[in-house]
């Protein structure tokens, strides 16, 4: 891209600065917890055998999404066989800093796939608006 070329998306600034920054989305974020573990609880599921997927959309550089996921992981894997593997999509713009991502998202004390060997997070780099 040329240096007079304007992008048609606000860059965000990498190297973990959104998540050194963005504590007052997560306690927002927090106050609909209950709900996110209900809606996983009672969401309809296809029991088949295909990969369960679930999308994080507007996922920045990861800090904000380790907990929300993490709820939604706890309650729906008790529904479903535990080989049954989960594809965990974090989509966000192509500007993204995603390798800061997928650093929280293997080294994080918090994070939600650690435990779970049919875990698999996975990113897309397109404007969920597209």
């Amino acid at each position: 891209m040329s240096q007079g070329t304007a992008l048609p998306y606000a860059v965000m600034e990498g190297k973990g600065a959104y998540n050194r920054n963005a504590r007052v989305q997560v306690n927002g974020a927090a106050l609909a917890t209950p709900l996110l573990e209900k809606a996983a609880q009672k969401v309809a599921l296809d029991l088949g055998p295909q990969p369960l997927v679930v999308a994080d959309y507007g996922s920045s550089q990861g800090k904000n999404s380790l907990s929300p996921i993490d709820i939604a992981l706890r309650n729906l894997r008790p529904r479903l066989r535990p080989d049954r593997s989960i594809f965990v999509f974090h989509i966000d713009q192509p500007s993204n800093d995603f390798n800061t991502l997928f650093e929280i998202l293997s080294c994080d004390p918090n994070r939600y796939a650690q435990h779970d060997p049919n875990v698999f997070p996975c990113a897309i780099g397109k404007s969920f608006y597209e």
